[in-house]
């Protein structure tokens, strides 16, 4: 039912402006709705307002089709006294909210049985249904044998792995979008592995003829559900007089010999883990001796290239039912000069071989005179020239003080046989180190006087007709692991004046002055430092690490000291660890070149103790400490010599 009143004022305008207002939207099950119209004129004249209210009511017993969800468009129209307007106002019917409904936990199977060694399935949550859309399984195991841990998963479908036997109880939660949630359960029975009964089979019957008196009986076709058989062969009953040699009779294959002329029954027994047993016979069958001709076999072709102009020819695979009696090589085509050593062998060897086509007939005889022949076609060709293969055996890793390798490229091949060697030295590899002996123009690479790092050479190798072949190998030099243990006495002498036992003494004096046994004394090094430069570590005892090297240099330094330097065969030089290992005082680095500390700013040497204390280079003082102290000192000098002063002049 619409109700339209409208007020009409005496105007002057002729056009009138109208306003239904905002567009309206309504949710069912809400039933009516308010419109309001508004007049206003659209010209200068008099204020005249007019307000239109239009009143719409649906109601569902009177206009049914106004309650369907859609959108509805309205037009008020406005006359009166000349004037005229219009205006439209939308209202949007909305359906009626959905009532959620909580979801259905569906799981399939219900239940299930599996056995082992079966220890896996899954479970189906997926089916699960809602009004709306399922969001989110859990899966729970609510119930099962005890295991490291309990089973749980966010999954449609839960997979199940590694079961043990027992019987199983798992819960499916489903939850829906509005959060409504739905459970149901699952069983699952896990039964143990069956054991079934084994299945012997001794193979097939089998039929030999003589002189072959010895055959082979397979039972490991034999089988268990859990592969644990143990085999038992043995003569049935009908065969026991028969006579025969059995070996293995204990395990899968049983070998049989000396057999006679006749049948033979044998009998498997296989027995599982369980002691289920099952048997199973088979029968050989040994016919009586026939004579068959020999079958001649002269082997593959073969092909030759020059400079190979021998050959051999194997007719060893020639066969016959019981023995070949004689063998025949003989020459039916090819050049002439030709000349067949071990004619009458399985095995013949050829020589003087030219370029062509050769054919060679083989023919076998048997103890029966029975005969047999093949050939077999030798073709040569002419010689080609390969290029060489360089190859290079890499020497392992060393550690110093080893200073020697090699690299070894005699393993490089050319089908000539003759080839010239170069070993060049990569750009990446360290300086030093020299090429022993001219041995970069052999096969074999001597090297010595190694430093640490990795050590690359490549090797060219160039046959007669100039044709080259590269090889690269490679030696990692490693650092000596006792590196910071040594310590460097150097001795003023050349070391061209210390004879052997002079270097005995010496080191039994340091042994002297240290402590310990000359024979603890590892000399690593005896070289030309200026003057004489040894190199030593001081053992530990059997199973233990040496000395520590910062120990034993100061030790013998300070010993050196007290002896005034005069107890040794030769004047020390300089007493040091070989790596510099000064801490500095915790205020500079160590110089690996000097040995003496390089102090950070506002750092310096504590003079007194490196020349009167321990000689140990440090970096103690303050510089700004002993400027302050040496400008006291001076005041406090010019202060008493200004009292002296002024005392004498009184």
């Amino acid at each position: 039912t619409l109700f339209v009143s409208s007020v009409l004022f005496s105007m002057t305008v002729r056009e009138l402006v109208v306003s239904a207002g905002e567009s309206v939207e309504v949710t069912l099950p809400r039933n009516e709705v308010e419109l309001n119209a508004f007049v206003v004129p659209a010209s200068a004249g008099k204020n005249h307002d007019i307000i239109i209210q239009t009143v719409v009511v649906y109601h569902q017993e009177t206009n049914w089709k106004l309650l369907t969800v859609g959108l509805y468009e309205f037009e008020v129209t406005v006359d009166g006294d000349g004037a005229h307007g219009e205006g439209y106002v939308n209202v949007t019917v909305k359906p009626e909210p959905r009532v959620n409904k909580p979801p259905v936990a569906v799981v399939s199977p219900k239940f299930q049985e599996i056995s082992l060694p079966t220890s896996s399935t899954v479970i189906d949550g997926s089916q699960s249904t809602d009004d709306d859309k399922v969001v989110a399984w859990h899966w729970e195991e609510v119930k099962g044998p005890l295991r490291e841990e309990k089973v749980s998963a966010d999954t449609p479908v839960l997979t199940l792995t590694s079961l043990v036997p027992g019987n199983y109880t798992f819960s499916l939660t489903v939850t829906d979008s509005d959060g409504a949630t739905n459970s149901t359960q699952a069983t699952l029975s896990v039964n143990k592995a069956k054991d079934y009964r084994p299945v012997a089979n001794a193979g097939p019957n089998q039929v030999i003829q003589l002189p072959r008196n010895s055959i082979s009986l397979y039972g490991n076709e034999s089988t268990d559900d859990h592969d644990n058989l143990s085999y038992e062969w043995s003569l049935s009953p009908e065969s026991k007089d028969k006579v025969v040699e059995m070996q293995g009779v204990r395990t899968p294959i049983l070998q049989l010999s000396a057999m006679q002329e006749g049948d033979y029954t044998f009998q498997l027994t296989v027995t599982d883990s369980s002691g289920q047993q099952d048997t199973a016979q088979v029968t050989v069958i040994v016919q009586p001796e026939n004579n068959k001709p020999p079958v001649a076999d002269a082997g593959p072709e073969k092909e030759l290239t020059l400079p190979v102009d021998r050959t051999t020819l194997d007719g060893s695979k020639s066969s016959d039912d019981q023995k070949i009696a004689t063998y025949s090589w003989k020459q039916l085509k090819g050049p002439d000069g030709v000349k067949i050593e071990n004619a009458d062998s399985a095995v013949a060897t050829v020589t003087g071989l030219e370029v062509g086509v050769y054919e060679f007939t083989l023919t076998v005889t048997d103890e029966r005179k029975l005969q047999s022949s093949d050939t077999v076609t030798v073709i040569v060709r002419e010689e080609l020239d390969q290029p060489p293969v360089a190859h290079v055996v890499s020497s392992p890793s060393i550690a110093l003080p080893v200073r020697t390798a090699t690299l070894d490229g005699s393993r490089s091949t050319d089908d000539k046989g003759g080839v010239i060697y170069l070993w060049t030295r990569d750009d990446s590899s360290p300086a030093a180190g020299d090429v022993l002996n001219n041995s970069d123009h052999q096969a074999v690479l001597f090297l010595g006087n190694l430093v640490e790092g990795k050590y690359s050479f490549t090797l060219t190798v160039t046959d007669s007709k100039g044709q080259t072949s590269s090889n690269r190998g490679s030696v990692e030099v490693k650092p000596d692991i006792w590196a910071r243990d040594l310590v460097e006495l150097v001795l003023e002498v050349s070391v061209s004046q210390v004879s052997h036992r002079q270097r005995d003494m010496l080191l039994r004096q340091v042994g002297v002055l240290l402590g310990v046994l000359d024979s603890d004394i590892i000399v690593r090094e005896i070289s030309a430092f200026n003057d004489t430069r040894l190199v030593f570590l001081v053992s530990g005892g059997p199973g233990r690490p040496p000395l520590s090297g910062h120990s034993v240099a100061l030790g013998l330094r300070n010993k050196l000291r007290k002896q005034k330097n005069d107890f040794l065969i030769y004047k020390a030089r300089r007493v040091d660890t070989v790596i510099c290992q000064l801490n500095c005082s915790g205020h500079g680095e160590c110089d690996s070149f000097t040995r003496r500390c390089v102090c950070h700013p506002f750092w310096m040497e504590n003079f007194i103790r490196a020349q009167l204390g321990d000689a140990e280079s440090n970096c103690e003082w303050s510089v700004l400490y002993v400027t302050i102290a040496s400008f006291m000192i001076v005041v406090a000098i010019a202060t008493f010599v200004w009292g002296m002063v002024c005392c004498c002049n009184r």
